[in-house]
């Protein structure tokens, strides 16, 4: 389950050192695809055991992050290593393919993740 993180921790998450590396659902509750890529993000970590944490942002809630990041869109998502620079950046609804290799883009547990990524 991904956790939900409100304005202020996001930007915590952001500016301070953290040992794993994370995904984040950017969102808001009236978006109908927002809700689909919740879904596909949520089966994406049901296939394995990934060493990144996932989380979920509610823009509704959160004006600052949409304003700090310039997001006009939702729904986004992002990946992060564990030194937390920023490894990509998906904007709008994509395919649970694209969302798994942004997971494995930045997970440190099995491997080169280049070697497995699927061309997107």
């Amino acid at each position: 389950m991904m956790q939900p993180l409100d304005e202020a921790a996001v930007l915590k998450r952001l500016h301070e050192p953290s040992p794993r590396a994370f995904f984040l659902l950017f969102y808001t509750n009236q978006c109908s695809q927002c809700k689909i890529a919740r879904a596909r993000v949520e089966r994406v970590m049901q296939k394995s055991k990934f060493e990144v944490d996932f989380f979920r942002c509610n823009l509704d809630e959160a004006p600052a992050v949409a304003e700090y990041f310039n997001m006009r869109s939702v729904p986004v998502c992002m990946t992060y290593n564990q030194k937390g620079e920023q490894q990509r950046v998906e904007y709008g609804l994509k395919s649970e393919a694209v969302y798994e290799s942004m997971v494995l883009g930045v997970n440190t547990q099995k491997g080169d993740p280049k070697s497995r990524l699927l061309g997107f």
